[in-house]
């Protein structure tokens, strides 16, 4: 099913917030252990595919063949690709929260702290809002 995607992420750090909005159009299908939602973001520097896989405990989250687990029960490790090299990262999971209408996923809310092996830590919350796509659009 064809849907719009408005994704809310703002990372705090101990003196700033940054923040980034964006919407885009992608498709979400739904299985019998969850949901796929796949998209494609772009801003001015990058496009970014994004694959996320909704489980009942997890979310685990594909951007650019990185891998992200949001899981409420366990720590993750991830790598952390940039233009200078790869950062190890680990991701600790607070708050997941599926909105669903009947059984159809309205929006995610995820909110996790990062730590990167050079010591720098920050809050991040995700919001991702869908709606169905209509003809009329």
């Amino acid at each position: 099913m064809k849907v719009e995607v408005e994704i809310n992420s703002r990372q705090i750090f101990e003196d700033s917030l940054e923040s980034e909005k964006n919407k885009c159009i992608g498709e979400i299908t739904y299985h019998n252990k969850g949901a796929i939602l796949e998209f494609v973001e772009k801003n001015e520097e990058q496009e970014l595919k994004f694959k996320m896989t909704i489980l009942v405990d997890k979310i685990i989250t594909n951007r650019n063949n990185q891998n992200l687990v949001f899981d409420l029960k366990n720590k993750s490790k991830s790598i952390l690709e940039t233009p200078f090299g790869k950062i190890n990262m680990n991701v600790t999971t607070k708050k997941i929260n599926v909105v669903k209408l009947k059984e159809e996923i309205k929006e995610i809310h995820l909110e996790y702290v990062i730590e990167l092996e050079n010591g720098i830590k920050y809050n991040n919350l995700v919001d991702v809002l869908l709606s169905k796509v209509t003809d009329i659009m």
